[in-house]
């Protein structure tokens, strides 16, 4: 699949098609974002109607590739908001072939025990993370999702836990304090 859109259908590979794109979920992309949805056994293809604007396919491609990569349906809808973005992060790209236990042990990390560092990581930034297979998910803000990134390539590349939790937390504070400063 391209990185880029140049207009008309855009097909999307997908496993399990008709059972994460269901109706509902077609019916919110098709009047919300005026992409129309043909959902196939094993993939999907968008196509822009008359009055949709530029970006819509691509934002319902995110919604279709949030729900590939495990995010639940809600979280998967944010993206029908121009505020929510979709990142993911490939960790293929950050193992050598030869250490394929290498990849176990990474997810492991960002997974944390019983979840908890994915969760303090949605917590410190903001955002949705979903782990599958060779990839992370982040929906959020585009600032939180690019804060989120970094800190999980941080993780990869092996900085301990509480390096990138106080790192989040400085990273929180000169936000705000931003967001205050753009208030006067």
């Amino acid at each position: 699949m391209a990185n880029y859109y140049f207009g008309g259908p855009l097909e999307i590979p997908l496993d399990k098609a008709r059972v994460l794109v269901t109706d509902e979920v077609k019916g919110l992309i098709e009047r919300n974002l005026k992409v129309q949805v043909e959902v196939k056994d094993d993939s999907v293809v968008l196509t822009p109607m008359q009055d949709a604007n530029p970006d819509s396919v691509i934002r319902a491609r995110q919604i279709v590739q949030s729900l590939a990569l495990g995010f639940s349906r809600e979280d998967a809808l944010e993206l029908l908001s121009d505020e929510k973005y979709l990142d993911v992060v490939d960790l293929s790209d950050y193992i050598s072939k030869d250490k394929e236990n290498h990849l176990s042990r990474i997810k492991a990390i960002i997974i944390g025990e019983g979840g908890k560092v994915k969760r303090n990581l949605e917590e410190l930034t903001e955002t949705k993370i979903a782990v599958k297979d060779k990839t992370v998910g982040i929906i959020g803000n585009y600032d939180n999702v690019r804060a989120a990134r970094d800190a999980i390539i941080m993780l990869i590349n092996g900085r301990q836990h509480s390096t990138v939790y106080r790192w989040l937390q400085r990273w929180r504070r000169e936000l705000s304090l931003r967001r205050i400063g753009s208030n006067f």
